[in-house]
């Protein structure tokens, strides 16, 4: 028996293991309706919430279009030849891909300019997409097409989304682009118009977990046993199957978003020098892509806390993410008055997407700490 035929016997029938948890939602069917009746369009914009799966259908796609084995891309990748492992190595998962004809332009990415240095940059300038028109034009070099992913694409500067234009508008022949954004407001209305938009949504609480039983016997990765914890990590996740990839592959989302409460808590009770000491701690004087992403994490949680001292004040403790924390939440939240609270989940939203527009990132955050409802003393 040949790898290739064996290959293809290992194949599942279930669609949900070669396109993903998000196989069965109308983006997915939409997706291999297209493939289907090779119609895959020259330009696909996968929009949807950060961490819903973007990234892994994008990386899917690709692996349908160079799989070796698979019979029809409507069947999708096999995940296991050659092709596709080197977009996507499940002993690597977090590896960018390794095929000289795919390519994820991101910020940072390289451009035309020898001397132009984009390691800390936050956006996809025009040099960068030069490059990818040049690139564009050429024959592929192992395969019969290219594929550019562009991840994010609200990332793209004014003059670079211009520039992109072009290239949407007489898009080069065994080329396919695959735009991802969570902002998809932020893309100008022409770009948008030139692509075919799949937009994931966060899956039911049933279908993400029978995903997230099976994806965690396939890694090798442990789940909560205790009702209470797993309950708070489909709360934590909230439809996202990204989500919950990128951190129990760290470790125990639910420890350690209670690490940073800890923080949260901390901080609320400190002094305005020592608020001041932590933001410059966090970010520094320059703050690198990395470090942003950081900071939006810590976003996200202190979302979830202040959000939840609020749902307790208001009698809703049945909506509340951390409720392995119930009783801290109740006790914490007595100490506060509800419109401070109210207020400062408002700051927090200002403060996230004021970052996401390129504002100084220590700048914004050291506003947000001095901001900080400061808790009524205890008798």
């Amino acid at each position: 028996m040949s790898v290739s035929e064996s290959v293809s016997e290992s194949i599942s029938d279930d669609p949900a293991d070669r396109w993903g948890p998000h196989a069965r939602s109308l983006a997915g069917h939409t997706l291999v309706a297209m493939l289907d009746a090779e119609r895959l369009p020259h330009a696909l914009l996968i929009a949807g919430p950060v961490g819903v799966g973007k990234r892994d259908l994008a990386i899917r796609v690709a692996q349908a279009l160079l799989c070796e084995t698979a019979t029809n891309q409507s069947a999708g990748p096999c995940r296991e030849c050659r092709n596709c492992r080197r977009l996507h190595d499940p002993a690597q998962p977090t590896l960018e891909p390794q095929h000289s004809d795919v390519e994820v332009i991101a910020p940072g990415a390289i451009c035309v300019e020898s001397d132009h240095d984009h390691r800390n940059s936050r956006t996809i300038g025009i040099c960068v997409i030069r490059r990818i028109e040049h690139a564009a034009t050429l024959a592929p070099f192992e395969a019969d097409q290219r594929i550019v992913i562009i991840n994010p694409a609200d990332a793209l500067t004014s003059d670079a989304a211009d520039a992109f234009l072009k290239t949407l508008e007489e898009p080069p022949d065994r080329v396919h682009f695959i735009l991802l954004t969570a902002q998809e407001a932020k893309l100008s209305e022409t770009i948008r118009s030139r692509c075919r938009t799949l937009t994931l949504s966060p899956l039911p609480a049933a279908q993400l977990d029978d995903w997230l039983e099976q994806w965690a016997a396939d890694e090798g990765v442990e789940l909560p046993i205790e009702a209470e914890r797993r309950g708070e990590l489909a709360r934590l996740a909230r439809g996202r199957p990204g989500w919950l990839q990128t951190n129990l592959r760290d470790g125990d989302p639910v420890t350690m978003r209670s690490a940073q409460i800890d923080d949260a808590v901390r901080i609320a009770g400190a002094s305005r020098a020592d608020r001041l000491a932590w933001s410059e701690q966090l970010v520094g004087r320059g703050a690198s892509p990395q470090t942003v992403a950081n900071l939006e994490l810590i976003l996200d949680a202190w979302t979830d806390w202040w959000r939840d001292l609020w749902l307790a004040q208001t009698n809703q403790t049945e909506a509340l993410i951390h409720i392995s924390q119930r009783d801290r939440v109740g006790e914490i939240a007595a100490l506060y008055d509800q419109q401070e609270l109210s207020q400062f989940l408002e700051q927090i939203q200002r403060t996230r997407a004021l970052i996401q527009t390129g504002v100084n990132a220590r700048l914004a955050l050291d506003v947000l700490l001095l901001n900080i409802p400061v808790p009524r003393k205890t008798t």
